[in-house]
């Protein structure tokens, strides 16, 4: 079988132009395909564009610069979130220039190293997720360590999909946690002569209203926030500034909606240390004010009702 000719990446910045040349040559790389973007800063550690390019013609390496090709990609190819998307990116009239550009100079004899700013970060380096991911069938893609050592594109997927796996679990834990602590909240409301009116009202991604309850003929607009530990401080602390304004504008959506504008009204938190569903601490803060600092009353509840 015939062996597939051998693309590198690279994208550590933060060292001395020499130690980077010096990893180009262990390597017998003689072209550099650049990224990033003309910054003296982001280019190699206190090393303008310019220099780096010319330190590498003295030692007989090519710099080529793909910032165009491979470091920018216009909206049509990123989603809501602002996120490449690869079936997307992969289309542009820049990559694919970029694409041909590296085959060519593969074609012509080049061994090349392709750079980018992304050192660790593997779910957000181009090189690993659109550059190795397009051309891995072509060229056996080998990904390079500060230390020298390499890595294959394979592995790197690898990799990736650990994180992403990882990510998903901790992801459904917060979420299965954070609906375990509503249901939690919403039993000591019950038990205590609340009467739940909305679960989870959603105005929008980010306005929303946890739990509204009513009782004494005032509402309780209660956002809940469930930890299972104080190592970051207490639950309740989650609550900042921004919260508290998108809570602001659910409530005075929800009131005209429901025509409650005549009766008065609370925003509270119940901040839940969980341990288990015998086992936790609740603390239920009535009256906060607007930057989720102080309250007028505290009940605190350490069983389950």
């Amino acid at each position: 079988m015939e062996q597939k000719p051998i693309l590198y990446t690279y994208g550590n910045i933060q060292i001395k132009a020499t130690e980077l040349i010096q990893l180009l040559q262990a390597r017998n790389i003689n072209c550099v395909a650049d990224c990033r973007p003309f910054n003296p800063s982001s280019t190699a550690l206190n090393t303008s564009t310019e220099e780096l390019e010319n330190l590498l013609k003295t030692n007989n390496i090519q710099y080529l610069h793909f910032f165009k090709h491979f470091g920018f990609f216009p909206n049509e190819a990123r989603n809501k979130r602002g996120d490449l998307v690869y079936k997307k990116a992969i289309q542009t009239e820049g990559f694919l220039q970029g694409i041909d550009h590296i085959i060519n100079n593969i074609k012509q004899g080049h061994t090349i190293c392709i750079i980018d700013e992304q050192k660790e970060q593997l779910h957000k380096s181009k090189r690993f997720t659109l550059i190795g991911k397009y051309l891995k069938d072509t060229y056996h893609i080998l990904h390079i360590n500060p230390n020298g050592s390499c890595y294959t594109q394979e592995q790197v997927e690898e990799k990736i999909e650990e994180i992403q796996t990882a990510r998903k679990q901790k992801t459904n834990a917060a979420r299965q946690l954070g609906q375990t602590g509503e249901e939690l909240a919403a039993l000591y409301l019950t038990h205590n002569g609340y009467q739940i009116l909305d679960h989870n009202w959603n105005l929008h991604r980010g306005c929303e209203l946890d739990l509204v309850a009513i009782k004494d003929n005032k509402l309780h607009f209660i956002e809940v926030k469930t930890r299972t530990s104080d190592k970051y401080g207490e639950p309740q602390t989650a609550i900042n500034y921004q919260k508290m304004r998108n809570i602001s504008k659910a409530i005075r959506i929800y009131r005209y909606r429901r025509n409650l504008f005549h009766m008065e009204y609370f925003v509270d938190s119940i901040a839940i240390l969980y341990r288990s569903d015998q086992d936790y601490d609740l603390k239920h803060f009535i009256g906060i004010r607007t930057d989720g600092a102080a309250c007028y009353d505290v009940n605190t509840y350490h069983q389950r009702p």
